[in-house]
């Protein structure tokens, strides 16, 4: 199943697809409240939900193929308080070296997934492409977005920004579907931003799909697939996706790798009366 190993606080998990390796990289947790999901405070919506805050889980993932070193996203970096911020750690626990990743893959930039990605002096990752959608990119580079997009996003906004400056004239943008490394697809899961996107990992038979931010709190969206988080561009498209994802990963038995899933942050998805539930693999 797989390999836990922990170093201080800094914990890691390897596991095998196939020839492919794959890290579980804790960053770190999130508290998120109820009020966050607007569905939530609707009449009628009482789910059995205390009002939070849900301890919430950050993961990044590195992936090794072919000889080379992937990461996929960056977490949170040392921006938001002492909770966060330790990829590195779980990076060093695991044996892995900043200056040995050859690409970032990037499955969207909001600030728990690209503040990672530079420090006060450059990037984080001095050597690494950084590699993202095709749409992501677009829509965080639009000269006109500051004037389109709510307050509370401008934190958001800046964060972007400073990620894409940082890998300035090392940036790839790609298409979805495309085959981004070795035995790695690019998926494109729209919604929560307008070019979030998964990898699906394939190797002798064996597969994993690194999910995004399909689910951010497991005991509210597995229950309530169509409650979307006020973090969501378009939360109908987000919730689109999510039941589509749902449904696709409950029928062939897909193994899932969560952005936001407690470590050690791989299972599976399952039918659970007439919404799903969360199986996760043993730690």
């Amino acid at each position: 199943m797989g390999e836990r190993g922990m170093t201080g606080s800094a914990s890691f998990r390897r596991l095998a697809v196939g020839e492919i390796e794959v890290f579980v990289l804790p960053d770190g947790v999130l508290d998120l409240p109820l009020a966050l999901f607007p569905a939530a405070s609707e009449p009628g919506a009482d789910a059995g939900f205390g009002p939070g805050p849900f301890p919430t889980a950050i993961n990044c993932f590195a992936i090794r193929t072919a000889g080379r070193l992937y990461l996929v996203d960056a977490g949170a970096g040392p921006w938001r308080g002492p909770a966060t911020g330790n990829l590195v750690s779980a990076m060093a626990a695991a044996g892995l070296d900043p200056e040995a990743v050859d690409a970032v893959l990037m499955t969207h930039l909001h600030g728990d997934h690209a503040g990672g990605l530079f420090t006060e002096t450059g990037a984080a990752f001095p050597k690494a492409e950084l590699m993202l959608a095709e749409a992501e990119a677009a829509f965080w580079s639009d000269p006109d977005l500051p004037s389109r997009i709510p307050e509370r996003m401008t934190a958001t906004l800046a964060t972007a920004t400073k990620a894409l400056a940082a890998y300035a004239g090392r940036t790839t943008t790609f298409a979805a579907g495309r085959e981004v490394a070795p035995g790695v697809t690019a998926i494109a899961l729209p919604g929560h931003t307008p070019g979030q996107t998964g990898y699906r990992i394939e190797s002798g038979g064996e597969h994993l799909f690194i999910w995004a931010d399909i689910v951010h709190v497991a005991a509210v969206q597995f229950p309530h697939p169509d409650w979307t988080i006020a973090f969501d561009t378009d939360g109908e498209e987000a919730a689109r996706t999510r039941g589509r994802v749902f449904a696709e990963c409950a029928a062939e038995g897909t193994r899932i790798a969560g952005m936001h899933l407690a470590f050690p942050a791989t299972g599976r998805v399952v039918r659970h009366g007439p919404a799903y539930a969360w199986a996760a693999d043993p730690i």
